[in-house]
């Protein structure tokens, strides 16, 4: 006899000796004993194949978790390139030393330049804002949009949009925000190894793309043959050389759309002319900065020069005023494509991908997998390859990057091939796109892919 059967005799003969069995009936011992037996061993397997499934579906979750956490954990990578957080104000300085503005942590965790607020105004509403505590600094008209844009720098107790409500018509509190910051949309850099594009164009059309982002190195070799038009929106030789604008990002969003790759590949579009507006600052060794001032002025400079849709490698919070002006964009007829973000699966939209209309792109690792930073939710419309891109690097050279910013050109380039000459609406022309792409995740359109991965050929 086994220890188990022994537990349980013995189990049953103290539960008989102590009446459980009527005495009465005339019956021998074993009789008594052995449907006690049965039914006590009954009970005791069952509480222990409870408690053997109950403490397996613990180790099973908390395996679950523990690999969760793991995958939510950047590879060392991420780790060594990963900007340093940035301080709740951080200066920006100009060329003689003094101040220039502050980069400052305001609402939800969002930047913006300290202070200072924009609204669109009426040629007949200024008089409206001339209050105590308000400064006005400039105006400025966006003639291709049909906007007129306030910027004004308030005292510190009238910093926040409760306090403004409190001191000007209702009318005009719902067409000004604060002058917020926005940041490029990249992840760590590692060893080049394949373009991630195919070594033929995926058109050759005369298309004219804009892009909003930082300048470009215009000289790098991957640009040889390349038409490049750029214009600068920041008085760089105004700031201290650590906040002048930089190069790094915007050139290799650049070389994913005219660049030659590192193995001599032909551009993705050869025969595009790019338009650039150059609009971010330096923030020493964290992520560029662009201001909405800049950023509103670049896109509104942008449709001046007549260009056939716009990439936008950025993202940040909502804003009244980049709502007001995406959506007079798209009115126009210029599609807008935006990388969702890197901000994490929980987090929130960012902007201005998750306004609509704007042409939502997430990436995906070369087996398809989503990058693990990648936002999700109903902005993603498409996907392509983001995460290990060889891109041309500033100074010379090709390096690779991560992030929705990389993949956001592929879904842009592909847009661009359809949208040059064509009289459809934007919703036909993504439909094109949507039929193409290869479903991924759950079936149909799903907040993690969109409508699907869309290759670069």
């Amino acid at each position: 006899m086994n220890i188990r059967s022994s537990v349980f005799y013995s189990t049953a003969i103290f539960l008989a000796s102590m009446s459980l069995v009527p005495t009465s009936h005339a019956l021998d011992a074993g009789s008594l004993v052995q449907p006690s037996l049965e039914r006590i061993r009954q009970r005791v397997e069952d509480r222990a194949e409870r408690q053997i499934e109950n403490r397996t579906e613990r180790q099973v979750e908390q395996a679950i978790k523990r690999r969760a956490e793991q995958a939510l954990q950047p590879p060392d990578s991420v780790l060594r390139h990963a900007p340093a957080k940035l301080p709740d104000r951080l200066p920006i300085l100009s060329a003689d030393g003094s101040e220039a503005f502050a980069d400052v942590r305001v609402e939800d965790g969002w930047r913006a330049v300290e202070g200072q607020w924009l609204v669109m105004l009426g040629d007949d509403e200024l008089g409206q804002l001339k209050q105590p505590g308000i400064h006005i600094i400039d105006q400025t008209r966006l003639a291709d949009l049909g906007l007129r844009v306030v910027r004004f720098r308030v005292d510190k107790d009238l910093d926040s949009r409760a306090a403004l409500k409190g001191l000007l018509p209702a009318s005009l509190v719902e067409r000004l925000d604060r002058n917020h910051i926005y940041r490029p949309e990249e992840g760590a850099a590692g060893g080049v190894s394949r373009r991630q594009v195919p070594p033929h164009a995926v058109c050759d059309r005369k298309v004219k793309v804009g892009m909003v982002d930082t300048a470009i190195q215009t000289n790098h070799p991957s640009f040889a043959g390349a038409h490049i038009i750029q214009k600068h929106f920041l008085d760089t030789t105004a700031l201290a050389t650590p906040f002048r604008e930089p190069e790094a990002h915007g050139t290799a969003v650049a070389s994913l759309l005219v660049g030659h790759g590192p193995d001599q590949t032909i551009a993705p579009l050869p025969g595009a002319t790019l338009v650039n507006a150059s609009v971010f600052y330096s923030r020493k060794q964290q992520a560029s900065g662009a201001t909405l001032m800049h950023l509103i002025r670049g896109l509104n400079w942008l449709v001046s020069q007549h260009v056939d849709l716009i990439n936008i490698s950025m993202a940040g919070p909502d804003n009244r005023l980049l709502a007001r002006v995406i959506e007079r964009i798209t009115a126009a007829g210029v599609p807008l494509v935006a990388a969702v973000g890197n901000d994490g699966p929980a987090a929130p939209p960012l902007y201005p991908a998750a306004y609509p209309d704007v042409v939502g792109v997430t990436a995906v690792d070369s087996r398809h997998q989503v990058y693990r930073w990648a936002n999700q939710g109903e902005q993603v419309d498409f996907a392509a390859v983001g995460v290990n891109v060889a891109v041309a690097q500033n100074g010379g050279g090709f390096t690779q990057l991560s992030g929705t910013s990389m993949a956001t050109p592929i879904v842009t380039a592909q847009l661009a091939c359809r949208v040059v000459n064509s009289q459809a609406p934007l919703s036909d022309l993504i439909q094109t796109l949507a039929d193409r792409a290869v479903d991924l995740g759950a079936r149909g359109r799903d907040p993690v892919y969109g409508y699907g991965f869309l290759t670069a050929d």
